[in-house]
Order: C-alpha cells, then sequence, then structure tokens
C-alpha cells in the first residue's frame, strides 16, 4: 500500500534529478515516467517509479533527500569494494542512518542488486564473522549490525519498482533457521528480475512450507537453510516439500551455509544457488507460471536438475 511518503510531486522531482519542472512534465506525458492522481486531482509519482526510470535512463540523482532518501556518499563514486569496507565500519558502530546511505547510494548509482546483495552485504557479514572469531568484534555488534541490515534491506524493498502480480513466488527458511537475512535477499533479488515475490517469513515447519506450496501453487518456491536443528529428520522432511513442489509445477531453489555437498546429495530440488548473482540468473530463464503436461496437469522441473 502506498504511503504519503512513497509519493512525490514533479517539483520534487525536478529538484532531485537537476532538471526544469517542463522537462519533467514533458517526461510524463510522453508515458516516460507514470504518475496517479491525488484525490484532490493532483499529480504525484511513486518514489519507486521515479527510481526505476533514473536507473533505466542513467539519470543522475543530484539531491536524493528532496525524495526522502539519503543524501549522496562517496560510496556511490568508490565502488562495491569501498563500499563494503564502510558499511563493515556503520554496522559494528551501529550508525543505522550511514549504513542505510551506502547501500542506497550503491542502488542509485546502477549497480546491480544481486552484486551489492553479494559483493557489499554478505561480504560485510563475513568480515564481521571473522573479526568476531579474531575477539575483534562482539557478539552484540554482529546482532545489532544484522537488525540494522534488515530495516536497510526492507528500505530498499520500498523503493523497488512493484513486480508483475502474476509471476508469484515464494520462499522462508525452515524450523530453527532464525537467518532472516539471505531470505530477505532472495525476495529483494526475485523482485528485481520482476517476480511477485514474497518472504513467508523465518524458523516455518516444513508442514507449513508445504501448505503454502500447495495452497498457492507458485511457479517458484525458495528455501534458505543456513541451520538445520540436530533434532530435525531433515532430508525426509526435505523430500515431502520436494514433492509437494513437483505436484503443484514448482520450482524449488536452495541455497544457505548448511547444505554441505553430502547433504545436497540426498536432496531433490530444481536448482541450488550458492550466490545471489545465481538465483538472479536462474530466475531470468525459469517460466513464470506452472508447466502442463498433455494431460493438464502442471509439472516442474525435474527435482535434481540444476
Amino acid at each position: 500500500m502506498e504511503t504519503v511518503r512513497d509519493l512525490v510531486s514533479p517539483k520534487q522531482v525536478a529538484r532531485a534529478i537537476g532538471v526544469s519542472e517542463s522537462s519533467l512534465k514533458r517526461w510524463c506525458d510522453q508515458g516516460l515516467i507514470q504518475t496517479v492522481r491525488t484525490a484532490g486531482g493532483h499529480r504525484k509519482m511513486q518514489i519507486s517509479e521515479v527510481l526505476r526510470f533514473i536507473r533505466e535512463k542513467q539519470q543522475m540523482l543530484v539531491s536524493p533527500e528532496v525524495l526522502n532518501l539519503p543524501p549522496a556518499s562517496d560510496s556511490a563514486e568508490l565502488g562495491l569494494s569501498r563500499g563494503r569496507d564502510l558499511l563493515v565500519a556503520a554496522l559494528l558502530a551501529g550508525n543505522e542512518s550511514l549504513a542505510n546511505q551506502i547501500v542506497i547510494n550503491l542502488y542509485l548509482a546502477h549497480h546491480p542488486m544481486s552484486l551489492i546483495c553479494d559483493e557489499v552485504i554478505a561480504a560485510a557479514f563475513h568480515e564481521i564473522g571473522d573479526r568476531w572469531e579474531c575477539r575483534e568484534a562482539d557478539p552484540y555488534q554482529e546482532r545489532r549490525g544484522c537488525e540494522i541490515a534488515l530495516r536497510v534491506l526492507f528500505e530498499l524493498r520500498r523503493i523497488q519498482p512493484a513486480p508483475e502480480q502474476s509471476r508469484l513466488a515464494l520462499g522462508g527458511t525452515i524450523e530453527g533457521d532464525n537467518y532472516a537475512i539471505p531470505s530477505a535477499m532472495a525476495e529483494l533479488i526475485l523482485r528485481e528480475v520482476g517476480w511477485n515475490a514474497t518472504s513467508l517469513g523465518t524458523s516455518l515447519p516444513i508442514d507449513s512450507l508445504v501448505r503454502a506450496v500447495t495452497d498457492h501453487r507458485p511457479p517458484l518456491f525458495w528455501v534458505s537453510i543456513s541451520y538445520i536443528l540436530p533434532s530435525l529428520d531433515f532430508v525426509n522432511e526435505f523430500a515431502r516439500l520436494s514433492q509437494a513442489c513437483t505436484a503443484s509445477g514448482t520450482a524449488l531453489i536452495v541455497g544457505g551455509r548448511a547444505l554441505t555437498a553430502e547433504l545436497r546429495q540426498k536432496m531433490k530440488y530444481s536448482s541450488y544457488c550458492d550466490t545471489m548473482q545465481h538465483l538472479e540468473a536462474i530466475a531470468r530463464i525459469l517460466p513464470h507460471s506452472p508447466r502442463r503436461g498433455a494431460d493438464g496437469a502442471t509439472n516442474a522441473p525435474e527435482p535434481g536438475q540444476k
């Protein structure tokens, strides 16, 4: 649902990208930027639509604060590697505004979302984890950094263009796995390439995941597996999810650090992703609706076909 914060005027957009208001209105009239009308008849634009235009047309965003976005920072010019280093420092210091500024600016600088997730956000947490093991960082800093990162990812989702509603993708994590960041990043990547992706949340029983597949029959279902409860009969439980996906014509995509090569040999799934770039590549080539056989039944890609 749109909020007042998500809608901006042509005058604001013109100021933000450094063009005349007449030029901005002309682009709107040409259909280059979609607009909406308020109850009072005033023309407004969604933040996500404005940013879509900026990224597609390689426009400069000279005053992002006019659009209620973080002000420009050096991270956009210094690239992904420097952005990662700055994000590590911001997360360890608990500086949420700086962390948000770094990531949003990289996105506005036209870096692909998958690269931001892999080479900045995920890489930052690998670095923080290494520092924790070496006792150069405290557990509270890592936990606080996770909470900050989730809010940054939510902000990225807010400013993304709305995906097509027909291209449904669902996913989440299994019971006992409370690592929300990988699944949140998967949701972002899928939405970036046009899927109507929604995370179902973390620590969900397999029964619940099976029910979601059966109820909604999504063309794509992802499961992020960063931790497996020792008491969970994971292979047999996961097999039930795989069977449900096959019956629903759903491509089952898995990933996560808990999936060792040995464990994966015992599982059936459509594809395994070890990076968000890999997920993006797979999502671009998957059919956007369940495939149907000659008898009218839907058919998923063969489980285990990678």
